[in-house]
């Protein structure tokens, strides 16, 4: 098996460098002067210094700044390096710390079973090279072998517990990532099925307005029939025109359908109660709103209630009124908590729609919460944004939670403006 450094990347936990790391070769280094400071310190009775000498501790030291990128490789030059100094009857030198640090490298940077083989074939080398000592010298002492067995052991458990704890990061990085995912893909579905549902709310809204208008120049037209050919030819025209145009966006409107099922079904699913079917339910406006308050009342959320003016709202605005509303005490429901209050206030005005839901809840979201929710969120502002208009949602100040809505209402709700989300929280 090629060196954990090979870029290949194969096993949790590896580390893929391409050159030898700082704090490397800093201690590198730091090893390496200790090394040559000890032998100019070398006592008397030490043999003469000679460049074989020097060679050999720079032998067993110097490969430590490539410890991450090549372990094994390390490990074995470092081992070969300390055989020959030891051979040779140089004495004791920190270099011999370089020995066990290669281990260390050896356990933590490679695949347990690997780093085990080699660890057991350089504990062998080790035993078997100190047992020569032992033997043929009175300079070593047997309980070099178990000094030299424990010296072995200690750094590749270490290295063992240092690698797994590097392999639980990153499968834990993993996760996160999963989830987050996860989370961009929950959002994107709820977006595109919220949208889905403004463009067939939106048909039934306008297809109403088309069928109205053909029937009114249908009627004009019998009405008429004795007036002026050119009247009689516009009024054709005109339901002509309306037919077409609610054939085309049927099928439109189809297409549509079809192609957003799959997110539609998925975000309906989190659907709260409070929603009811919605397939077999009257167009929702304003004055469904009551009704709204009294289901999320029965659910367990006291609401205190207030519809302010009487003034025309488009059909289109009253409907998105109503989905903010009921967005809004979804989420209220599932955030504020035991013994919450609600407040919601609708201003009727005759050039906006402006809506204030509250509630008196902790006010604190956990992570988990905030990951399994504010889809909602995101669609009503997405459905605030076709209208033209702004939304804030957000911490209320004193515990709880707030969202205002300011809808255009105005007859030509196609115009282009420029629109604003804020979010502040949950």
């Amino acid at each position: 098996m090629d060196d954990a450094g090979a870029g290949r990347a194969p096993y949790p936990g590896h580390v893929d460098l391409k050159a030898p790391r700082w704090g490397d070769i800093a201690i590198t280094a730091a090893l390496l002067l200790l090394a040559l400071l000890a032998v100019l310190d070398a006592p008397d009775t030490a043999p003469a210094v000679t460049g074989v000498w020097v060679a050999l501790l720079v032998a067993q030291v110097a490969p430590l700044a490539w410890r991450q990128l090549y372990p094994r490789t390390v490990m074995w030059a470092s081992l070969v390096a300390w055989v020959a100094y030891v051979g040779l009857g140089f004495p004791d030198s920190p270099a011999t710390f370089a020995v066990f640090l290669a281990l260390y490298g050896l356990a933590a940077y490679t695949p347990r079973r690997g780093a085990l083989t080699h660890g057991a074939a350089v504990l062998v080398v080790m035993v078997g090279w100190t047992t020569v000592g032992v033997v043929t010298t009175d300079r070593v002492s047997w309980t070099s072998l178990v000094v030299i067995t424990l010296a072995v052991v200690v750094p590749m458990m270490v290295g063992f517990v240092d690698f797994r704890r590097r392999q639980r990061m990153t499968e834990l990085e993993l996760a996160h990532e999963r989830r987050e995912q996860a989370q961009r893909v929950i959002a994107s579905d709820a977006v595109r099925a919220e949208r889905a549902r403004i463009a067939r709310e939106l048909h039934d809204v306008v297809a109403h307005e088309i069928t109205v208008m053909t029937l009114q120049a249908e009627g004009a037209r019998r009405m008429a029939r004795d007036s002026d050919e050119r009247v009689l030819e516009a009024l054709a025209t005109i339901s002509e025109s309306g037919r077409k145009g609610l054939t085309e966006m049927q099928r439109m409107i189809g297409v549509l359908r079809a192609t957003e099922k799959d997110a539609t079904a998925a975000a309906e699913r989190d659907l709260s109660a409070v929603a009811g079917d919605a397939s077999l339910a009257p167009m929702p406006a304003l004055a469904a709103i009551p009704a709204l308050a009294q289901q999320v009342e029965d659910a367990g959320l006291p609401i205190d209630l207030s519809i302010v003016g009487s003034a025309h709202v488009p059909a289109g605005v009253e409907l998105s009124a109503y989905r903010v509303v009921q967005e809004a005490l979804t989420n209220a429901m599932k955030h504020a908590g035991p013994g919450a209050r609600a407040t919601v206030r609708v201003d009727r005005q005759p050039h906006q729609v402006t809506i204030v839901v509250e509630d008196d809840g902790r006010g604190v979201i956990s992570d988990a919460a905030r990951n399994s929710g504010g889809n909602g969120l995101r669609g009503m502002g997405e459905r605030v944004q076709a209208l033209g208009g702004e939304l804030e949602y957000g911490p209320r100040t004193g515990g709880g939670f707030r969202v205002r809505a300011v809808l255009p209402s105005r007859d030509d709700q196609v115009v282009a403006r420029r629109t604003s989300v804020k979010e502040t929280g949950r």
